[in-house]
């Protein structure tokens, strides 16, 4: 982007004035996973794709136990397939909510028939004639497949920027503005930025950031020059359960049940970090988890909380 410009594969180039970065993020994949019965999941082809491939009742097979991996086993099991997840961390949904809330969801999993084989890489995909036939994992075992889902996550499509002088860490480096450089913005899944709510750096993979990265990104384009501090937003639905969060969710934070019970599959619970309430996640309590993310917009103070029972710890197996 020498000059103020950007050269495109063709080698033409296009002049800016002001720039916005938002080419998103490529999914990862394993070695030699060209394979026909293969799937990653980014574009509505993808999605296709693997419709496509489930209706004759193949063995499935999902590679990773984040929030995609466990949506695409929730929704293949309820198609009453055999599906398989495998997952190198000791509980599924590990990175986004931590190790109890976890094994709750993989206690919901094991519930509805889905096979779970966590604390186990796999090392490589099994294939004949170009087409999938199973997954060698790390403890010696194979496991036959005739659709592989994976679900590794992704990386920050930054490639193209090396050489440009811009910061290229997890994703494409911004201030508070999401400004990466003078006249340049980043906003989505690419965007690294600091959000002083938190006072942290995060690059968020969820619909609902996008949507409000981009505005305000572009308002800040134009002039604005209001820090980007949301208080994150997502959600997961799995079989009968939606799970809502509002915050961040660090692996070393306190976790506090503020409503119900997981024994009677609904409740309401807190994430505390450094004295303040910084998460709140909901399982099955929308308007409850709704009236909680005050708590996190207005950093409430964690000793403020009402005692609660802890958390019980679910069975890992």
């Amino acid at each position: 982007m020498a000059g103020r410009q950007v050269r495109l594969d063709n080698r033409e180039t296009i002049g800016f004035d002001a720039l916005i970065i938002a080419t998103g993020v490529a999914p990862r994949r394993l070695p030699d996973s060209d394979l026909a019965g293969v799937h990653v999941l980014r574009t509505l082809d993808d999605a296709l794709h693997l419709r496509a491939a489930l209706p004759t009742g193949p063995r499935v097979v999902v590679v990773g136990a984040g929030l995609l991996g466990t949506e695409v086993a929730a929704a293949t099991r309820t198609m009453n397939l055999k599906v398989t997840v495998v997952e190198p961390e000791p509980v599924p949904v590990r990175r986004p909510f931590g190790d109890r809330i976890g094994a709750l969801v993989g206690e919901l999993h094991r519930d509805h028939g889905t096979r779970l084989r966590c604390g186990i890489p796999v090392r490589r995909l099994r294939g004949a004639a170009g087409r999938v036939t199973g997954a060698d994992l790390g403890d010696g075992t194979t496991l036959p497949a005739d659709v592989v889902v994976l679900a590794l996550g992704s990386a920050p499509a930054t490639r193209w920027l090396t050489g440009s002088g811009l910061r290229l860490g997890d994703g494409v480096e911004c201030d508070a503005l999401c400004q990466a450089a003078p006249g340049i913005y980043a906003a989505g899944d690419i965007a690294s930025w600091h959000n002083q709510r938190f006072c942290t750096r995060m690059r968020l993979e969820h619909r609902m950031n996008a949507t409000e990265q981009a505005m305000a990104a572009a308002g800040n384009l134009l002039g604005d020059a209001e820090p980007f501090a949301p208080v994150p937003y997502f959600w997961t639905d799995q079989y009968d359960t939606r799970i809502q969060a509002y915050g961040i969710f660090p692996p070393d934070a306190d976790v506090r049940i503020v409503h119900g019970d997981p024994v009677d599959g609904y409740f309401a619970a807190a994430y505390g970090h450094h004295g303040r309430v910084v998460g709140v996640l909901g399982w099955n309590t929308p308007r409850r988890v709704r009236t909680s993310r005050r708590l996190v917009a207005e950093r409430a103070s964690w000793t403020a909380l009402t005692d609660t029972p802890a958390l019980r710890s679910a069975t890992v197996n």
